[in-house]
Formats: C-alpha cells, sequence, structure tokens
C-alpha cells in the first residue's frame, strides 16, 4: 500500500490510527517515516484526537495523573496536547515528556531566591511555543516567576506580584495559567498568567452572589471545557459548592452545578516515575480527585523544539522514561 496507494489515501487512513501504531507505522518506509514524523500530520493528528475525546460519550474528560507523586520526588506540574512537565526538586531538574512516544527533554530549574511555590505548564498559541512558568516566594505576600519557553531553553524574569499562592498548580485553561491567591488585604482571588500576552490578570467573580465563595480551602478544576472552582467539605471528603464558569472571563457565566449534577466517568491514566512509564484505565476517582487533574491527549508532539534529541544509554537513571513500553490495560 506505502508505494501503490495516492499519499492523501494513505494519510487518511494513518491519521486514524493511535500513537502506538503509527509508531509501528514509522518503520514500514522511509516516506511514511517522513508523513507521521511531520509538523503538519502531527497538528492534525493532534487535532483528531481532541475532537474524539471530546464527541466520545463514553467518558467525560481524559486526565493523567503521577502514581506516588509526592513520596517519590517528583511532581507534575501540568499536561498540554499531549506532553507532561514533571519537576524533579531534589536534582533541581524539569522534565517535558511524551510518555507515548518516549521521547524526554531535560531542563534546569532556574536560580530562585526561595524553593518553587507554584508552576505551571502551557502552550502559546501565538509563538507555537509550550512554556514552564516558576514561582518562588521572596517575601509576605511577594512571589517572584520565571518563565522558559521550550525553543529559546531559557528562563527569563517576568517579574514579582503581590499575592499568597493558594493552589501551587497552575490550571491550564483558554490558554492561561490559574491559580487562587490571598492579597494584602486578605481577599481572595483568582489570577491567571496569559501566555501569550505575558501579563497577570484577574479573574472576575460573581462576588454579588450570596451563594458564591472562594476561600483558603478551595480548589480549581476542568469541567466541560470550563474553570471551576470547589472546595472539600471540613467533615468529609466531599465536594462542596461547585462553581463553573461557562463562558470563559465572563463574570455573569458563573453557574452553580446542582449536587446531584450527573457526571461522565472520567479516563485518568497514571504513570510512574523513574521505574517505568505505565498507563491504565481508571474510571473509580471520586469526582473532587478526579477533577484535580490534568487534561490529557495521546498525541506525536515531541518535546525536543529547535534542539537535537539527546540519547540516553545509563540504565537506572531518569533516562529510563524513554526507554521503557507505555501500554494501556483495563
Amino acid at each position: 500500500m506505502a508505494d501503490h496507494a495516492p499519499d492523501d489515501v494513505v494519510e487518511q487512513i494513518l491519521i486514524r490510527l493511535d500513537v502506538n501504531d503509527l509508531i509501528r507505522c514509522k518503520s514500514v518506509c522511509k516516506s511514511w517515516h517522513s508523513l507521521i514524523t511531520s509538523p503538519r500530520f502531527i497538528n492534525r493528528h493532534l487535532n483528531r484526537s481532541y475532537n474524539e475525546d471530546r464527541h466520545d460519550n463514553k467518558f467525560g474528560h481524559r486526565r493523567i495523573c503521577l502514581v506516588n507523586e509526592f513520596s517519590s520526588g517528583y511532581f507534575l506540574v501540568g499536561s498540554c496536547n499531549g506532553l507532561v512537565c514533571i519537576i524533579c526538586v531534589g536534582s533541581c531538574k524539569l522534565l517535558v515528556a511524551n510518555p507515548l512516544t518516549r521521547e524526554v527533554r531535560e531542563l534546569q530549574l532556574p536560580s530562585l531566591i526561595g524553593s518553587p511555590l507554584c508552576w505551571g505548564f502551557g502552550y502559546d498559541l501565538s509563538k507555537d511555543d509550550y512554556v514552564v512558568v516558576v514561582g518562588a516566594e521572596v517575601g509576605k505576600f511577594q512571589t517572584c516567576f520565571k518563565v522558559l519557553s521550550l525553543k529559546s531553553n531559557v528562563w527569563r524574569v517576568i517579574g514579582d506580584v503581590k499575592y499568597k499562592f493558594i493552589t501551587k498548580i497552575g490550571m491550564l485553561c483558554n490558554g492561561a495559567l490559574h491559580w487562587i491567591v490571598e492579597d494584602q488585604n486578605r481577599k481572595i482571588l483568582i489570577r491567571y498568567y496569559d501566555l501569550s500576552e505575558e501579563e497577570f490578570k484577574e479573574i472576575p467573580q460573581p462576588e454579588d452572589d450570596a451563594s458564591y465563595k472562594v476561600t483558603l480551602r478551595s480548589y480549581l478544576g476542568i469541567v466541560k471545557g470550563c474553570l471551576c472552582t470547589f472546595h472539600r467539605s471540613r467533615f468529609d471528603s466531599s465536594v462542596v459548592d461547585v462553581w463553573l464558569m461557562k463562558k470563559y472571563n465572563v463574570k455573569h457565566s458563573w453557574e452553580l452545578l446542582p449536587l446531584d449534577h450527573k457526571m461522565k466517568n472520567d479516563i485518568v491514566q497514571f504513570f510512574r516515575l523513574p521505574a517505568d512509564v505505565r498507563f491504565s484505565y481508571n474510571v473509580k476517582h471520586s469526582w473532587f480527585s478526579r477533577t484535580l487533574k490534568h487534561i490529557y491527549v495521546q498525541s506525536l508532539v515531541s518535546p525536543h523544539v529547535n534542539v537535537r534529541p539527546k540519547q540516553y544509554t545509563k540504565a537506572g537513571s531518569i533516562s529510563i522514561l524513554c526507554r521503557v513500553n507505555c501500554h494501556f490495560s483495563p
């Protein structure tokens, strides 16, 4: 088929395959390898993966989670377009990886006055670039932020913001990273960093609604592709007061979900470091815990932007992430 089928037919067939099958197809012939590794094909396959997940009635979202996150010393910074960003506090390193293609890129954390306090990972559409954001507390109600783009591979200072960060992980939504913060007047706000405009801004909240509240116990999440806030009950781990912003950055679009609101099960896919990168399906998580997981999509996107992929040879290091078999199991 590689020699006789028209190129557009071959592309239409290959675009429907999952990542693991496409990796095998790259070995069929040079023309298939060239097609599958081309930016155009990778982008088309990514868009198709998003659309398939979005219109799949069997589940709500596909999410990703790092197993034994706190005990292992690794923390999942974020997930975007099939890439995951992981911070290793002990070795002061960052990993940006595609678990399915087994590609990994190792970066150094920036020099900060304090330990990393909050972080985030996302995609800047205006520059076609992936961005890592790290903040460290440099004073009371003062956090210094630095940003790195994968294309430049250079850390630069964004500046200081005069807030105390309640949530650590920047929740990615609409091209921006979101946190719950507390200002010097003890007011709880939702602030976001716009990855394209490189500015911190504030999300309007429905403060005129007496039933709405965001506290030190609140969290941010993504439900139905929209930013939401919620918190746990003081008496148990149940979710209380789930507010959904149906139209991004529109104050009057906030809506309180009823307690009996039915949610589709999510697919939560796990991976482990450094021993393996094993994915498995799990739809038994509570609504609260899975809402905190990052949205994930299967893709061919490579973390190697403007750099040559690093070849790993030593066993027992973080590089084992590149060599293990990634698979799905029921």
